[in-house]
C-alpha cells in the first residue's frame, strides 16, 4: 500500500511538468510564427486554436477564439501565477491538417480530428474503430453489404495520420525535457518566458542559437 501511495505522490508531484509543456508549445508557436521543427520531422505548422484554459488551484480562465494565445486576458492570467491547463491545438505537416485538445496535467490528446481521403474529419479514439470485415459474396449471388475498399482506406490512412500526430508530439516533448532538464531552462528558456508574458520583445534569432546548442534542429526538407 505504502507503495502505491508514493508512486500516486509522485504522479501528483509532476503534474506541473505537462502544464509547463504546454506553456513552452505556447511560447514557441507564438515566438517563431507558427512554425516549428524537430530533428525528426523537420518543419511543421503548429498554433493554438479555439479553447485555452488557463488554471491556477480552483480559480480557472476559459479563453476561445481562433487565436486564444493573443487574447490579453491570456498573458494577464499567466501574470497571475495562472498555467495553461489545456489548450486547442491546430497542426499542419505535409500536406496534412490536424486539430485537438492537449490536456496538460494528463498529457493525453482529446478530440483529434482527422483529414481522410474521402474528404470527412473523424474524431478522436471511438472513430478509430476498425471496419467491420469484408463478407465474401456468395458464388453468382449479390454483392450484399461489404465494406468498399475505400472505407478501409480511409480507416487505414487514419491510423497512420493519428499515429504521425502521436509521434510529432513525442518528438516535441522529448526536446521539451531536454531543455526543461538542462542548464538552457534557467539560461534561456526563463528569461524569454518572463519577458514574453511581460509584453517585451523576444528575439527570435537569439532564442533559437540558444536553444540548439541543447536541441539539435530539424532535419532539411
Amino acid at each position: 500500500m505504502s507503495g502505491t501511495m508514493q508512486l500516486l505522490d509522485r504522479i501528483e508531484l509532476r503534474r506541473f511538468v505537462g502544464r509547463e509543456f504546454l506553456l513552452w508549445l505556447w511560447l514557441e508557436s507564438e515566438l517563431f510564427e507558427a512554425t516549428l521543427e524537430t530533428k525528426e520531422h523537420g518543419s511543421f505548422g503548429l498554433w493554438l486554436e479555439g479553447r485555452l484554459v488557463l488554471s491556477a488551484g480552483q480559480e480557472s480562465t476559459v479563453i476561445k477564439g481562433s487565436a486564444p494565445g493573443n487574447h490579453r486576458e491570456a498573458k494577464e492570467s499567466l501574470l497571475r501565477g495562472k498555467l495553461p491547463d489545456r489548450a486547442g491545438i491546430h497542426i499542419s505537416w505535409g500536406d496534412h491538417e490536424s486539430t485537438l485538445t492537449l490536456r496538460g496535467e494528463q498529457m493525453a490528446f482529446a478530440g483529434l480530428t482527422l483529414p481522410t481521403k474521402l474528404g470527412k474529419e473523424e474524431d478522436e479514439a471511438p472513430a478509430l474503430a476498425p471496419p467491420p470485415p469484408v463478407r465474401k459474396k456468395k458464388k453468382g449471388g449479390p454483392r450484399g453489404d461489404a465494406p468498399s475498399d475505400e472505407a478501409h482506406e480511409a480507416f487505414y490512412e487514419r491510423m497512420h495520420l493519428a499515429r504521425d500526430v502521436e509521434n510529432i508530439f513525442q518528438a516535441l516533448y522529448a526536446d521539451f525535457l531536454a531543455l526543461r532538464l538542462g542548464p538552457a531552462w534557467t539560461e534561456t528558456i526563463l528569461p524569454a518566458l518572463e519577458a514574453w508574458v511581460s509584453g517585451e520583445a523576444v528575439d527570435a534569432d537569439r532564442y533559437k542559437r540558444a536553444r540548439s546548442k541543447h536541441v539539435p534542429a530539424g532535419r532539411s526538407r
